[in-house]
């Protein structure tokens, strides 16, 4: 049986990567439960050789982070951690003057003051879990944890992935694998460190003409990001804030789970969407540029006023994403591997809109 907008998707795809605006593009959406569109366009290199797929892998970047999020969630109904649990608690590290104030509230929040990465001198040590970890626990809040919201965007790894394993003790690989991708049966499908024997199913990422175009990795391993995902190094490694491979079917598939109530309860869910933010704080105007500091617990909140969290989820670096409209039941999961600056795309724009104007 043919999804019901299995055709209609199918046509925005192909006629976007016939334009040349995008290259390759897996997308797959559910609304309630059921999948309406799971389609895939275009190519996974830039040479054409490989027709794009439903199993293969492209770095998704922060879009991992909406998984991260979760799980971090589902240990706090566990009662394993708590919201305003200190940091110090389970990493004695933390337990400075400075930083004796940091909860794991401020982490998910994004309101921690520790978003300022200490730059490592080389890929190898960017993949060190306990030396990163061992430079973030002697950094300094930049102001009073809670009392501003800046973008954790590399450090969201450290500081939330460690406290998880210390609480449970856990590795955090461990950790997604029991608690979240084998119960939902995407173990194949997601990856924080992929094995090297999945890397065959990696497809190429090639930057759009709003993105400067690519340096020799090791050169500029960080600049931009995607350097960093061309190194063995670094996708070998668990850092969920960025390096996470996936694809549509799997972000999907988690979405579903979410918003089904199969991860976290309903209750949970409704605080976790609802804008979390320092009172005194003021909200951005709608200059889209901005919307990295609208969170709620982990999760970006993209709805309008005066409900932001209808709309919410996690968007990567480039363009792929995973978001989940709890107005209509649907979950949206774009992978894409021509990356683009640019916050609203095209593509994604149009076929948001069927759903948004369609009920079934």
């Amino acid at each position: 049986m043919i999804p019901a907008y299995q055709n209609a998707v199918q046509e925005i795809l192909d006629r976007h990567v016939s334009s040349g605006d995008e290259l390759g593009v897996q997308c797959v959406i559910w609304r309630d439960g059921a999948v309406q569109a799971e389609c895939y366009g275009g190519y996974c290199d830039e040479a054409r050789t490989r027709p794009m797929s439903a199993d293969a892998l492209f770095p998704v970047f922060s879009a991992g982070k909406a998984l991260f999020s979760t799980l971090a969630l589902m240990l706090v109904e566990e009662n394993v951690v708590g919201l305003d649990m200190p940091l110090a608690e389970v990493w004695p590290a933390f337990g400075a003057e400075e930083r004796r104030g940091v909860t794991l509230r401020h982490i998910l929040t994004h309101t921690s003051g520790m978003h300022i990465m200490p730059q490592p001198a080389n890929p190898e040590e960017l993949a060190d879990w306990d030396l990163m970890c061992s430079r973030i626990a002697e950094r300094k809040p930049l102001w009073v944890p809670g009392t501003r919201t800046r973008y954790q965007a590399m450090n969201y790894s450290w500081l939330l992935g460690e406290t998880l394993s210390r609480a449970t003790g856990k590795s955090l690989p461990a950790l997604f694998h029991d608690k979240l991708l084998a119960p939902l049966g995407i173990d194949n499908d997601t990856f924080f460190g992929i094995p090297a024997h999945q890397e065959f199913r990696l497809g190429q990422v090639v930057n759009g003409p709003d993105l400067a175009p690519f340096l020799p990795p090791r050169q500029t391993f960080l600049d931009p990001l995607t350097n960093a995902l061309r190194l063995r190094c670094i996708r070998a490694a668990c850092m969920p804030a960025f390096n996470c491979l996936s694809n549509a079917r799997g972000l999907a598939k988690f979405g579903a789970a979410l918003l089904q109530g199969k991860l976290i309860s309903q209750n949970m869910l409704y605080e976790a969407t609802r804008l979390q933010r320092p009172k005194d704080e003021p909200i951005p105007s709608e200059n889209l540029n901005e919307y990295w500091t609208i969170f709620g617990y982990g999760y970006l909140l993209l709805g309008k006023e005066p409900d932001r969290g209808a709309f919410f989820g996690h968007q990567g670096h480039g363009g792929s994403e995973i978001m989940l409209d709890q107005s209509t039941g649907t979950v949206y999961a774009f992978v894409k591997n021509k990356l683009s600056a640019r916050v609203l795309q095209p593509m994604k724009e149009e076929i948001r809109r069927i759903f948004t104007h369609s009920v079934l």
